[in-house]
């Protein structure tokens, strides 16, 4: 099976404060910028064809990254599935695997990649969740399960007190089957906070009886950068990895 990368790298990071305006994927950690662990991750476990969507400050993030990867453009940032949405048209002869990471997440490794796609193969799935167990699960979304199988991923600011318990978070990291994911992309609905989301394609295939299945990874690599201190932490974990 054939697998591109699609890489959501919209976001302002509007937690920064900084007297330079700058897209928060191209934040600084340890010499490089979070984007570019992002795209090593990737091209070390396999996908080379990888897509970018841009959205604040969308020509810095592509005279940073080059004419080595592809762009598309999310002109409002509506959430991941809406951002997903706007890179349906590049993806409109593709029939393969689309392996989808958020730009701020640098502790991903080539070998998750890897192990993320061989899931997706063996098990035939319409999506490939990459999830991890936390003592504190705050601020992810969690994942709900029936039977020990996935029954669909919440996010927090729209989880119940119940679902706020469960551990099992979605690490941000997905394969898909690019014909299933564009032929449903349109079919999200706005949630609560006004966004949509990609994790509604989960219940998606729950409700049609597609294949969901799951890779664990390790807690260490699902850590996103959202805020200043959150940068300072990783700095400190990349020095030491």
């Amino acid at each position: 099976m054939k697998f591109r990368g699609l890489i959501l790298a919209g976001g302002r990071g509007s937690r920064f404060v900084s007297e330079v305006a700058a897209p928060k994927v191209l934040r600084p950690l340890a010499g490089k910028a979070l984007i570019d662990y992002v795209i090593a991750a990737l091209r070390g476990g396999g996908v080379e064809d990888i897509t970018v969507i841009t959205g604040y400050m969308a020509e810095e993030v592509r005279r940073h990254c080059g004419g080595a990867v592809k762009y598309a453009f999310q002109p409002e940032q509506k959430g991941s599935g809406d951002a997903v949405r706007c890179a349906a048209p590049l993806f409109a002869d593709f029939d393969g695997g689309v392996v989808i990471m958020c730009g701020d997440s640098p502790f991903f490794t080539a070998d998750t990649v890897r192990r993320m796609r061989e899931t997706h193969e063996e098990t035939g799935a319409a999506v490939t969740l990459g999830t991890a167990v936390l003592a504190d699960p705050t601020g992810y979304g969690r994942i709900k399960r029936t039977g020990g199988k996935v029954a669909g991923i919440v996010e927090e600011k729209c989880a119940s007190a119940e679902e706020k318990a469960i551990k099992e978070i979605g690490g941000g990291i997905y394969v898909y089957d690019s014909r299933w994911l564009f032929e449903r992309i349109g079919n999200l609905t706005k949630n609560a906070a006004g966004e949509y989301n990609l994790t509604e394609t989960v219940s998606f295939a729950v409700s049609a009886g597609d294949v969901v299945s799951a890779a664990e990874i390790d807690a260490a690599e699902i850590v996103g950068v959202n805020t200043p201190e959150e940068l300072a932490a990783a700095e400190k974990s990349m020095k030491n990895r």
